[in-house]
């Protein structure tokens, strides 16, 4: 005959048994791809395409996916070793989560970030770092350079709503519910969770933390919070949508390749700045809506660029214009203006002799080939020559560019005149002023 003890003892092993069966089955599923429809969730939460990461009580044996009471292995009872990308890849390698985040952090074409020169082609989640948890502010006022995948998401809370444009920016996307940042006030305040999806970008990007430092012009970090205020005169519309409302940046937007903005629109750092896995080459774009996920992990391009955006070298004598150089403006700005070398107005830009600059002075000037060096430049023009800051002016390298309109701000290759102070553009009479790849503008009218 069976005694009580026996009993209570055979109910609690076949009890275990079924908790781990449990578990086992849970995970396996996540792995699978499979939406769980809420083991230990309250039913509030039922749905069809539930998302794995949270909605559990905090008995909920599904916790076991991720963390280990007892014996976890790293922060926050998380049951691998850091960096946290060893647990959040077991899912996101391309077979359970929607999102292959493994895939781009393995990819043969990313260079290897270059601290030495500013040249940084990820976010280092796969290195050890000093985070803790990225509720807690690690940011203000240090130089404390990391990016676990905790600083960035909240996988307790996050989930599939997309980004809204507003007036003011776009509104954070359930990818980064409930996350921490640093707002668009002046000095920066902490905030968590964000509001706007630029606020997270903040965190590390702005006056709320401390910025490398570099000599040369071309690699020095600036506070974003300050080249994207709308007080500024020239900034892109992260904020608040741009000042120039004219008929011809609305054409010359109406011909980007891949976004579909307009005068009045805001855009997100990272129509910028994201996965250009997901944008096709330039004579065969991709098509990505606007508010889709394109989280800059990874990329190919310096700077964790969208595409490719050519600033820091110029061009060698009798090298020909090519449209890849310029890939990253072209997703937004008709190309058109920037192949056309006769000078003649367009209704699709302001400034006629794009295309005079760019493609037409591939012999022109003896200088060097780097855009820091004081008259350097011999054969076409880059962008960044006369738009040298892009996120806007307010760190313009000539200070008296830094009011100027049109993101408009010379780089330091360009120098002024004799006698003048700094390389001078005149809106209103439609001059420049100013010597550029050897030549002498003293006024040039256009």
């Amino acid at each position: 005959m069976t005694s009580a003890g026996e009993v209570a003892w055979l109910l609690r092993a076949m009890a275990l048994a079924r908790r781990a069966a449990l578990v086992a089955a849970l995970a396996l599923a996540v792995l699978a791809g499979a939406r769980w429809p809420g083991v230990g969730r309250p039913a509030a939460a039922a749905g069809p395409f539930l998302d794995p990461h949270g909605g559990y009580t905090a008995t909920a044996d599904a916790c076991a996916t991720c963390h280990r009471t007892h014996t976890g292995a790293g922060g926050g009872g998380l049951n691998r070793a850091a960096p946290q990308s060893n647990v959040c890849f077991v899912c996101h390698n391309g077979t359970g989560a929607n999102s292959n985040v493994a895939s781009e952090y393995s990819d043969t074409n990313v260079p290897p970030n270059d601290p030495a020169t500013s040249s940084f082609y990820a976010h280092p989640a796969t290195t050890l770092s000093t985070h803790t948890n990225g509720q807690v502010d690690e940011f203000a006022g240090v130089l404390n350079r990391h990016a676990a995948c905790g600083d960035c998401h909240n996988p307790h809370a996050a989930n599939a709503a997309a980004p809204v444009q507003t007036a003011n920016g776009w509104l954070a996307s359930g990818a980064l519910a409930k996350i921490s940042g640093a707002n668009a006030a002046s000095p920066p305040a902490w905030v968590n969770p964000i509001t706007y999806e630029d606020e997270l970008c903040r965190k590390c990007h702005s006056s709320y933390t401390l910025q490398l430092s570099y000599t040369k012009a071309s690699q020095q970090k600036y506070d974003v919070g300050a080249e994207f205020d709308p007080a500024n005169t020239s900034y892109h519309p992260v904020e608040a949508p741009g000042r120039n409302a004219s008929s011809a940046l609305q054409q010359s937007l109406a011909g980007g390749k891949l976004w579909n903005f307009t005068t009045s629109s805001t855009i997100r750092c990272v129509n910028c700045h994201g996965n250009y896995r997901l944008v096709g080459s330039p004579a065969v774009p991709g098509t990505p809506p606007g508010d889709a996920r394109l989280a800059p992990h990874t990329s190919r391009y310096r700077g964790l660029l969208i595409a490719n955006y050519r600033d820091r070298d110029l061009k060698p004598a009798n090298e020909l214009y090519n449209s890849g150089d310029f890939a990253l403006c072209f997703l937004c700005h008709r190309e058109a203006p920037f192949t056309d070398v006769s000078g003649d107005p367009r209704p699709d830009t302001n400034y006629p002799f794009h295309g005079v600059h760019i493609s037409g002075i591939r012999g022109m000037g003896a200088g060097g080939l780097e855009i820091d060096t004081a008259g350097a430049g011999q054969g076409n023009a880059i962008c960044a020559e006369c738009h040298f800051r892009t996120h806007g002016t307010a760190f313009a390298p000539w200070s008296a560019n830094r009011t100027y309109p049109g993101d408009v701000n010379f780089a330091p290759d360009v120098q002024p005149v004799s006698g003048a102070a700094a390389p001078v553009w005149d809106r209103a009479a439609r001059t420049c002023t100013l010597v550029c790849h050897g030549k002498s503008h003293n006024p040039m009218r256009y």
